[in-house]
């Protein structure tokens, strides 16, 4: 009778939704890691890779990919695209697709997945006819856009990651993308997109997190902070150079490093193009499983130049579904009776 009923509430739950009911995972693939099919490829370049979630989901989950390492060979154009497909309760597809000429050996995502009514995940291809002034000129250009949602966010915070893109650099020094959000309203969000130099940006494909979520913690670091941190161009070429930023971790959080989920990805860069191999990196750590405090990185290493950097970060608890809310509940209200009657029997045998 008690398992009818948690299944209902979950079925119930799950489908027509209700404050507090969350679902949150997350995880990294390393498919491509110098194996000599990426190191010395043949294009186009395209693959899969089946990632089955640790705990099922109560219902089909949105999952939203960020790259946490990515390298390619310099002054070379590079075209590649990730994405999600054919997501279940169990799992999903992220699918790679390298066209060149660019050689990646490298290519880190983050993943998470959840199931969240406060907040929405939302891939936009922006195509070759859509970048009027980004794929063609020179010096500083932008263009601006807008990111449309639902109304039921009234307060919505957005972060943004550089899922895919082409883009040819062969006359240009630099290899630039810098996306910035502008205030978040209840239907949409401002968003203008920057390059410069000779970099001409044909196609990007961005991620955008959109939460009201209030036990969301979300931000971007790096862009304000770039001019104190010109040590990652001069530092030691030959080993990993990074800059750390400390936050603090509200109090209705579990410090256990394991339990809540820590994401951070790649929102914008300014790369040397000739100077060496583009390379970044970027990843969340807690100082300790039981510390107040988490890391947020980013960083390069060897010859590359990294002139400006921008990376984005996603906390959240660990968000247990309903039916383990119900049995936690359950059990913790067959404790209490427990405790009860062992205190009324020693009440009892107490009275002389």
């Amino acid at each position: 009778m008690f398992i009818i009923a948690g299944i209902l509430c979950v079925s119930v739950l799950g489908q027509l939704g209700y404050d507090g009911y969350t679902e949150w995972q997350s995880g990294i693939d390393r498919t491509i890691n110098r194996q000599n099919k990426f190191v010395e490829p043949v294009y186009p370049l395209q693959m899969f890779t089946r990632v089955q979630f640790p705990r099922q989901f109560s219902r089909r989950p949105q999952v939203l990919l960020m790259h946490e390492e990515i390298e390619w060979n310099k002054n070379r154009n590079i075209n590649y695209q990730t994405f999600v497909s054919d997501v279940t309760v169990k799992g999903f597809y992220i699918n790679y697709l390298i066209n060149g000429p660019a050689i990646i050996p490298v290519l880190r995502i983050r993943w998470v997945a959840f199931v969240d009514s406060e907040a929405e995940v939302q891939y936009v291809n922006y195509q070759f006819e859509d970048l009027i002034r980004l794929r063609q000129g020179f010096g500083t250009r932008f263009q601006d856009f807008m990111v449309q949602y639902y109304l039921k966010y009234p307060t919505p915070r957005v972060v943004a990651f550089i899922v895919g893109a082409e883009i040819e650099v062969y006359d240009s020094l630099t290899t630039t993308i810098q996306i910035q959000l502008g205030k978040p309203t209840g239907s949409a969000t401002p968003v203008r997109l920057l390059t410069r130099d000779r970099c001409h940006i044909n196609t990007l494909r961005i991620a955008y997190f959109i939460s009201s979520d209030y036990s969301t913690i979300m931000g971007t670091l790096g862009s304000s902070d770039n001019y104190f941190n010109q040590f990652l161009d001069t530092e030691n070429r030959m080993k990993l150079r990074v800059q750390r930023f400390e936050r603090e971790v509200p109090s209705t959080f579990i410090f256990e490093s394991h339990q809540n989920v820590l994401a951070q990805g790649i929102t914008g860069f300014d790369v040397h193009s000739r100077a060496g191999n583009f390379y970044v990196k970027v990843g969340g750590e807690y100082v300790d499983k039981k510390s107040s405090t988490f890391h947020c990185a980013y960083g390069t290493r060897g010859d590359t130049v990294l002139q400006y950097m921008e990376v984005s970060y996603i906390l959240h608890p660990p968000a247990l579904p309903p039916y383990q809310l119900l049995v936690e509940e359950n059990a913790t209200d067959n404790q209490e009776e427990s405790k009860t009657e062992e205190q009324q029997l020693l009440n009892e045998s107490l009275i002389p």
